[in-house]
C-alpha cells in the first residue's frame, strides 16, 4: 500500500481468465488451459482487494513495486506433463479502480530474464550466465511469455533474457481503462525436477512518476488432493517501517480446506469495515471484537486480500506486525 491515507477498499471477483472486459484477447490465451493447470491465485478466487484511492496508474495483479525478491509467485500444475502456466495483467489503473484510470498518454516495456537463488546475494534472485545453464540439458528448460496478440519470447539455454515488444512500446492511452494479458508457461521440466532456476518480470513504464514494478515467478507441482495449508501476512513493502503507513495490505491464501482464525490487537490496528463485512458473509463465519473466524476451501476462493488501518503503530517491526499485531492460525 502506499504511503498516503485512505479510507476505501473495494471487493472484486476475479475469474479464472481476470475479467470479462478481456475476453476477447483471452479467448486465445485460454485455449491452451487444461483443468491440470492453475495458478494460486487465479484459480476459484474472490478477493478482498485493499487498494489505495491514490495508488499508482500502473499496476499489475502479480507485478509490484520495490524489489523482486519481496514478490515471488509460484504457478502450478497437477500433472508433471502439463506447463505450469498463468496470465499476468498490466493495466493502467490501480488494481480494482477501472474508473480511476491514468489521465495521461504513456508506454511500458516488459522485460524477462532467468534467475537463480543465492542466500549470499543482497537481491537473492541473480541473472544466470551461459556456465550456469550449461549443467541443464539444451532446450529442455523454457519459459515463454507471450502477450497474446502478436509478441512472444522464449528463455533457455540459448536465451537467458527477452523483451517484449522486442521494439518499440505497449501503449496506453491516457483516460480510456485498459489491461495488457500477458501467458507466462514454463516447460514440463521445471516442475518434474524443481531445478534453481526462476523467471524474473520487470514492466518499466516511460513515465518517471510511475513505478516501475517487478516479480520472481516459479512453477511446482502440486498433486490432487495435497495437504491444506493457508498462511497469512502483510503484504507491503517492508523496506519502509510499519509506522510510515496509513494503512496496511494483508494477504490470506492457501489450497485445501479448513478453519482460519485471524486475529488483531484492536489497540494497535483496526480492519477495515468492508474487509470485516465480507469476512462475516462468508457462510459459517463468526466475529467478535478483534476476532473472525471462517471456513476455508480452496475449490471456491484461494486468496483473501484484507486491508488494515493504523491505531497507534509506533515502533513495531514487521516480524511483530505478523506475529503480534495481527496473527494467523489455520487449522
Amino acid at each position: 500500500m502506499n504511503l498516503t491515507g485512505n479510507n476505501r477498499i473495494s471487493r472484486k471477483r476475479v475469474p479464472l481468465y481476470v475479467a470479462a472486459a478481456l475476453a476477447g484477447l483471452l479467448v486465445v490465451a485460454g485455449s491452451i488451459f487444461t483443468v491440470a493447470v492453475f495458478t494460486n491465485s487465479l484459480h476459484a478466487q474472490r478477493t478482498i482487494a485493499a487498494y489505495d484511492v491514490e495508488g499508482a496508474r500502473f499496476s499489475s495483479n502479480y507485478l509490484l513495486k520495490g524489489n523482486s525478491k519481496n514478490n515471488v509467485r509460484t504457478f502450478y500444475t497437477t500433472n508433471p506433463e502439463v506447463p505450469a502456466a498463468g496470465l499476468i495483467t498490466i493495466c493502467n489503473y490501480p488494481q480494482g479502480h477501472q474508473t480511476m484510470c491514468n489521465i495521461d498518454n504513456f508506454q511500458y516495456s516488459l522485460t524477462a530474464r532467468l534467475v537463480r537463488f543465492d542466500e549470499n546475494e543482497d537481491d537473492r534472485y541473480v541473472p544466470v550466465d551461459a556456465a550456469y545453464m550449461a549443467a541443464f540439458p539444451a532446450s529442455s528448460y523454457t519459459v515463454t511469455v507471450t502477450d497474446g496478440a502478436s509478441a512472444s519470447i522464449v528463455l533457455s539455454n540459448a536465451a537467458l533474457t527477452g523483451r517484449l515488444p522486442a521494439s518499440g512500446s505497449y501503449a496506453f492511452t491516457g483516460g480510456t481503462a485498459r489491461a495488457d494479458v500477458f501467458e507466462v508457461s514454463f516447460s514440463p521440466s521445471f516442475a518434474a525436477n524443481q531445478p534453481n532456476l526462476y523467471l524474473e518480470l520487470t514492466a518499466t513504464p516511460s513515465d518517471g512518476t510511475l513505478p516501475t514494478i517487478r516479480g520472481i515467478f516459479k512453477p511446482a507441482l502440486r498433486a490432487a488432493g495435497a495437504a491444506n495449508h493457508w498462511t497469512g501476512a502483510f503484504r507491503d513493502d517492508t523496506s519502509h517501517a510499519a509506522n510510515q503507513y496509513s494503512g496496511f495490505n494483508y494477504l490470506i491464501t492457501g489450497t485445501g480446506s479448513g478453519t482460519v482464525t485471524l486475529t488483531w490487537d484492536t489497540t494497535r490496528i483496526r480492519i477495515s469495515d468492508k474487509s470485516l463485512d465480507d469476512l462475516l458473509s462468508i457462510a459459517g463465519a463468526t466475529g467478535s471484537a478483534g476476532q473472525v473466524i471462517f471456513p476455508v476451501d480452496s475449490d471456491d476462493e484461494s486468496r483473501y486480500d484484507l486491508q488494515f488501518y493504523p491505531v497507534s503503530i509506533t515502533d513495531e517491526t514487521w516480524t511483530q506486525m505478523n506475529n503480534s499485531v495481527v496473527t494467523f492460525a489455520f487449522s
